[in-house]
């Protein structure tokens, strides 16, 4: 039961600290105001976490891993084999649909671009913990069973984030800018045809 407590406990102090420091910055949020917003007391915070500056990195970073295992079951469960246009479409929709669109990015993004100056760690974040990776596995596959001609699979997953997720983060501004599905579709629909023209397997 200990255990379990314990857990609730840093969980708790780790989504109150999201919440302030999404609210109010890094700056002005007290290690007391995320106490008082997790119920907890302030030395059960610096017990779970060390210091301010640890809570904020650990929450920004188990935020951002959150998403990218989100990511990962998704396209684990893609049947890419089957069609490989449809494949990838399915798998960006679903990607967008449950992770560019989610609130929690679209805070972290505002977060990142806010305190990344302050905090060297969180652009080494952004640098080795992206979706290029998770989507270069199955591009890989695709390479090497001739039906994509993938030289290199990360790269090629750097481009297919670049012509779908991006985009849509760009046209919306980071999610501030409410899209329609029309618009959605369209944008990651025209991201992978351009995909598949770039990298279509050699005649």
């Amino acid at each position: 039961m200990t255990g379990a407590v314990t857990d609730r406990k840093h969980d708790a102090i780790g989504r109150a600290a999201f919440t302030l420091f999404a609210s109010d910055g890094y700056e002005r949020t007290s290690v007391d105001a995320i106490a008082a917003e997790a119920g907890v007391s302030k030395r059960t915070v610096y017990t779970h976490y060390g210091d301010k500056e640890s809570l904020f990195l650990a929450v920004v970073t188990d935020t951002y891993d959150r998403m990218l295992t989100r990511i990962a079951e998704i396209v684990d469960r893609t049947a890419w084999e089957a069609d490989v246009a449809a494949a990838l479409g399915h798998c960006v929709a679903e990607i967008n649909r449950s992770i560019v669109r989610a609130p929690e990015r679209v805070t972290l993004i505002r977060l990142l671009l806010t305190e990344a100056p302050h905090f060297p760690a969180l652009i080494d974040l952004l640098h080795t913990r992206s979706v290029a990776p998770v989507i270069a596995v199955p591009l890989a596959r695709l390479g090497h069973a001739g039906h994509l001609s993938i030289p290199d699979p990360l790269q090629a997953a750097e481009h297919l984030a670049a012509l779908t997720f991006d985009q849509v983060s760009s046209r919306s501004l980071m999610g501030t800018v409410p899209l329609s599905e029309e618009q959605t579709r369209t944008l990651l629909s025209s991201g992978v045809r351009v995909f598949l023209r770039a990298y279509a397997p050699a005649q």
